[in-house]
């Protein structure tokens, strides 16, 4: 999910930077609200952002591949994806099927021994 995420932000700050506008905490959070909630994490995402390289002349790949090489940001993502699991946590509570045929009908997980 990490991978994701940076995706996600990379896309974000190409935009960003690509509009003209500076990579801010207030930018981050309100364009990555579902994934950034906490103002201290954006401004942390904004500060270290701030300390690479990025300019509107990298691509979203290129940007991508900066917030991979960095520990800091690779640590902060993880935090991110930390919290997004606490809040909405991936179960599956109910599942409708109808089958016609032959073959399995699996509605989750199927364990084969």
């Amino acid at each position: 999910m990490d991978f994701i995420t940076t995706g996600v932000i990379a896309s974000t700050v190409y935009d960003l930077l690509k509009s003209g506008l500076k990579l801010s905490a207030s930018a981050l959070k309100e364009r990555l609200g579902q994934w950034i909630t906490d103002d201290i994490v954006a401004e942390a995402v904004a500060g270290e952002l701030s300390k690479l390289d990025l300019h509107d002349g990298l691509s979203e790949k290129a940007i991508s591949r900066q917030l991979d090489q960095s520990q800091t940001i690779s640590t902060l993502i993880h935090s991110i994806n930390a919290a997004a699991a606490l809040v909405a946590p991936s179960t599956i509570k109910t599942v409708n099927q109808k089958h016609s045929g032959s073959g399995d009908n699996v509605g989750g997980n199927k364990i084969v021994n």
